[in-house]
């Protein structure tokens, strides 16, 4: 008990100050943004919009955006259908390669993403494989399974699964009694996946970075791009929108799903 109340403060002291490492260079970023001048630096007189209103005049920026929204959107979508089923079969089963497929699936989250990218790049080109969004959204398929496996995963270690058998005894069929049991008691491990692999995909740059091309490409590839020629405080401003945009997704999922009604479910 005292060394618990000894390491509180400490703990708050702690985290306060991983907060405030994490969060400030994000303020100097917005501050940048907000800049009238030509040039990277903070605004010491005056606030301007300019260069959010500059954004506009880059259609490869909107182009990018859209590009990037769809394909992080796919891959969500993918790495839930993929990640849920994973979950289940590693979590309920025991079968020969069981920890063989574990290791497979958590491989994306230890390989260093620059190799995986260039390692992808190197098989499409061997296999005439050139179509830059199909690749993609392969690639961020395969990099965002692992982030809902864990979550599902977490969820399902704390699921009864007699709950699911009861359904079963009362002529539910294994579908209908997963659809209504199961998963809506997954909701907080489901949510957390997706948010993850929507933000990781959404903000990848490492294998992004050679597979796309001029018919196809992705904001954070475009910036790092732009940020290569030209170092005004659009790229902060550019920055600043790709933040907002993550959050939003969170917020989003959050007023749809809602998490703390799922986390009700789950406890129900």
């Amino acid at each position: 008990m005292k060394s618990s109340a000894l390491n509180t403060p400490l703990l708050t002291v702690w985290t306060w100050a991983v907060g405030v490492f994490v969060m400030l260079p994000l303020f100097f970023v917005f501050a940048v943004s907000l800049t009238p001048l030509g040039y990277i630096s903070l605004p010491t007189s005056s606030i301007s919009f300019r260069w959010y209103a500059k954004i506009a005049q880059h259609p490869e920026f909107i182009s990018a955006t859209i590009d990037s929204l769809g394909l992080a959107l796919a891959a969500t979508f993918t790495a839930l259908v993929l990640g849920i089923t994973a979950a289940i079969a590693i979590v309920r089963y025991q079968f020969a390669l069981r920890e063989v497929i574990r290791t497979a699936v958590a491989s994306p989250m230890f390989i260093p993403v620059v190799m995986s990218g260039l390692a992808i790049l190197m098989a499409s080109t061997a296999w005439g494989w050139t179509d830059q969004a199909t690749r993609l959204y392969v690639a961020h398929s395969a990099l965002t399974v692992p982030y809902v496996v864990r979550t599902v995963s977490a969820s399902l270690a704390a699921f009864d699964p007699n709950q699911e058998l009861a359904a079963h005894n009362l002529g539910a069929s294994p579908i209908k009694a997963f659809l209504l049991i199961t998963l809506p008691q997954l909701g907080p491990g489901v949510l957390a996946g997706a948010v993850f692999a929507f933000i990781v995909s959404f903000d990848n740059v490492g294998i992004s970075i050679f597979l796309t091309g001029a018919n196809f490409t992705t904001l954070p590839v475009q910036l790092l791009e732009y940020a290569t020629n030209d170092a005004d405080p659009m790229v902060a401003a550019v920055s600043v929108v790709m933040i907002i945009i993550s959050l939003l997704a969170v917020l989003l999922m959050e007023r749809t799903f809602g998490l703390q009604r799922l986390m009700g479910v789950s406890k129900s």
